[in-house]
């Protein structure tokens, strides 16, 4: 049935009868999901960081963000008759020249020098403090990580002046970006995965001289690669974090003009415009499904369904990729009914690499969630880190006795932030999917997506359903 009743031109009386009839639905569905979400019940459910109480038994969650879904995807469907995104920033204002590019790059290579350098301690002999916070788990695993790219979904990519790796690169006429077009970002997705089983496999994870170790190996592994290859095709295809930081900072509305100044482009512009690399739709399902497994592997029922494999550094390494590979295989299979749901000659693997830039906002929501404590609680761990970077006694800035203050925000409060997080991205991916779907499949857009939203609708139950187990 084709639910596009603008496709005649001006609205008819009928259509605006019926889209009043359509308003009053949504209202109707946004007062039910505010009552089921606001009805004083109680249940107990785990929380990030320890037992929770939510306000309401976690299925009215589930149900709720299923119905915003739903409601979202039924809207666009008959208010949202053509493409709106596909043709890229459109940037305001007259710009303006970034001045930050030398102290970003210099803060890059100080961090860098200070992560590698915690391998000298231990070169040394020297005996570290145990009770005191080293600076590189928390410069790694916080603001490196997290902070960095949860930032250029804010204001754009700024990892790109940051970036130690291309500060010690000068540019070279070497750069071959052809084989950004042969290799696309697979080999940078190895590297993704890599690093983040250091995170979540290794047993090492948190010891510094390791950390240290792994720096110095990476940049000698970069420093290499550009120097056959060339700064920028080095960096596009071989470095993790920079497709992961240029795919973040898409969605920020303020971003670079042809010319270099800094612009206001609008909210999702430069998404729908990002280069079809060779294994992006990949890259971004290994985002999803590192932190699901992240935040699986900490729940009870997934301990229960794997058999004890969480016990031995094999079996997580397996369930890992088994993480990547399941959400992956579901995003396939997805895109393959879309393909034979439209009339068109796209197989299933075209649609996957078309829609992947859909699931960023996905990936960002189940980032946020899952990390949001992490950032507030454990980065308030660089105030004391550095003071003593190297854990041996220090106190430079007079801050090594700093502690963490839990108490700063109370967990229902977080408990909304992460639901909100996950059901706003999965609606703003959605939007995206509709809006490539006019422009790819034009009249079978709509059913194209059904399947698409029935993974939404799996994917958002699976981010709340870890985030309450």
């Amino acid at each position: 049935m084709q639910l596009n009743p603008l496709s005649g031109g001006n609205c008819t009386r009928k259509w605006l009868f019926y889209r009043l009839g359509m308003r009053k639905l949504l209202l109707g569905l946004t007062a039910t999901t505010a009552f089921v979400f606001l009805t004083p019940t109680r249940a107990m459910a785990h929380g990030i960081g320890g037992r929770l109480d939510l306000p309401v038994p976690l299925q009215y969650f589930v149900v709720g963000a299923a119905a915003v879904l739903v409601v979202s995807f039924v809207a666009l469907a008959l208010l949202w008759p053509e493409p709106r995104l596909q043709d890229g920033p459109r940037y305001q204002g007259p710009g303006r020249t970034l001045r930050t590019r030398p102290v970003l790059a210099t803060i890059g290579i100080l961090s860098l020098l200070l992560v590698i350098g915690q391998i000298v301690p231990d070169i040394l002999g020297l005996d570290r403090d145990p009770t005191r916070p080293t600076i590189a788990p928390v410069m790694v695993w916080v603001v490196f990580w997290l902070v960095v790219p949860f930032a250029s979904s804010l204001i754009g990519s700024w990892y790109t002046d940051l970036n130690p790796w291309r500060t010690i690169a000068s540019r070279s006429d070497l750069d071959k970006p052809h084989l950004l077009q042969r290799f696309g970002v697979w080999p940078a997705l190895v590297v993704f995965v890599a690093f983040t089983w250091l995170e979540l496999v290794s047993p090492n994870s948190g010891d510094p001289a390791t950390l240290g170790i792994a720096a110095l190996a990476y940049t000698v592994f970069l420093v290499l690669v550009m120097a056959f290859v060339g700064r920028e095709a080095g960096l596009a295809s071989f470095d993790a974090f920079t497709p992961y930081n240029r795919l973040f900072s898409s969605i920020a509305p303020v971003g670079r003009d042809e010319s270099g100044k800094l612009v206001w482009r609008g909210w999702l512009r430069s998404l729908t415009v990002i280069p079809e690399w060779p294994g992006l739709w990949f890259f971004v399902v290994a985002m999803i499904g590192t932190v699901s497994y992240d935040g699986a592997s900490g729940t009870d029922w997934f301990d229960n369904v794997t058999f004890g494999l969480l016990n031995s550094t094999g079996g997580q390494t397996l369930l890992l990729v088994l993480s990547v590979v399941t959400v992956g295989l579901a995003y396939w299979l997805a895109s393959l009914v879309a393909a034979k749901l439209s009339d068109t000659q796209q197989t299933a693997t075209q649609v996957a690499q078309r829609f992947a830039h859909t699931l960023v906002p996905i990936a960002l929501a189940y980032a946020v969630a899952h990390y949001f404590t992490l950032v507030i609680f454990e980065g308030q761990q660089l105030f004391a880190a550095i003071s003593d970077p190297f854990g041996l006694g220090w106190d430079l800035f007079g801050t090594a006795d700093r502690r963490v203050n839990f108490f700063i925000v109370s967990s229902q409060p977080i408990w909304y932030f992460q639901v909100a997080s996950i059901v706003v991205g999965h609606v703003l991916g959605v939007t995206l999917a509709h809006d490539r779907a006019l422009a790819d499949f034009g009249r079978d857009a709509v059913r194209s997506q059904y399947a698409m939203l029935v993974l939404m609708v799996g994917l958002t139950t699976l981010g709340l359903t870890i985030l309450a187990g």
